[in-house]
């Protein structure tokens, strides 16, 4: 296999991610404007724990992601869930005690800037 092909599969996956990240947040931006306010991370967990990831290579369920969350305790609006769901899903932390160390942040960070440029 060349460089170039390799290159080539990385770029597909890094573009297949971003647009996985971009279909979760669509669909449950969806559901985040008939939720009750303020909300907990327990509740969005059990809300969603029956739904799947579809991003390549991920196994958990998104009410998994909400449980892992750890940003705040409860939310007030959606912009807040919101925001720290797209942290959560892209790799983006506010400081490194939240950062998960399995992550190439920088992939995930030029995943994330491929999608905001289209």
């Amino acid at each position: 296999m060349s460089r170039d092909d390799v290159q080539d599969r990385s770029e597909q996956r890094k573009h297949d991610r971003a647009e996985s990240v971009e279909r979760i947040m669509e669909d449950v931006e969806r559901d985040l404007g008939e939720q009750e306010y303020p909300v907990r991370n327990e509740e969005l967990a059990e809300q969603y724990a029956d739904q799947p990831l579809d991003m390549p290579n991920e196994t958990e369920s998104l009410g998994s992601v909400f449980d892992r969350m750890s940003q705040r305790d409860e939310y007030d609006t959606p912009e807040e869930v919101r925001e720290a769901l797209y942290g959560e899903l892209s790799g983006r932390t506010e400081g490194k005690s939240e950062a998960n160390e399995e992550r190439n942040l920088d992939e995930i960070a030029e995943d994330v800037e491929e999608t905001e440029s289209l």
